[in-house]
């Protein structure tokens, strides 16, 4: 019973971070460090309270493509370092899932962002944090238990 109170408590804390983390990109194209710091330690409690695991090695994985990424001007580091923590938190057989509605939700974001914002996507960018936190959401809505 406590578990459940702790999981349950664990996921609306990251929700609060997913969304301060989405708002300072939006508003600043910027994701900063301390809020990722924050976010690893929730995402490795969280998936150790509902996994008894924390998925080191597809997180070490993502890090290192996402920084591959990064480092050909692809993404910005913001977005390597959340896409790196949330791996920590996904069991394998929902990455699929995670990174499609990622992308689903990042071609929201440029329709909306073209339509609404276009003069502010072609001077800032597109700020990704967005779709890749709407992605993880969404992921464990679908695959709640």
């Amino acid at each position: 019973m406590l578990t459940n109170q702790l999981t349950i408590g664990l996921y609306l804390i990251a929700v609060l971070q997913l969304i301060y983390l989405s708002w300072t990109d939006i508003k600043s194209r910027i994701i900063g460090n301390r809020v990722i710091i924050s976010l690893f330690f929730t995402m490795v409690a969280l998936s150790w309270l509902k996994y008894e695991q924390v998925f080191v090695l597809q997180g070490a994985i993502g890090l290192a493509v996402c920084f591959i990424l990064f480092m050909l001007k692809v993404m910005g580091g913001g977005d390597a370092k959340l896409i790196a923590v949330l791996m920590l938190s996904i069991p394998p057989a929902q990455l699929i899932s995670f990174f499609f509605l990622t992308a689903v939700f990042g071609l929201l974001l440029i329709i909306i962002g073209w339509l609404f914002f276009r003069q502010s996507i072609k001077q800032k960018g597109l700020p990704y944090g967005v779709a890749i936190s709407s992605g993880y959401l969404a992921t464990l809505w679908l695959f709640a238990s």
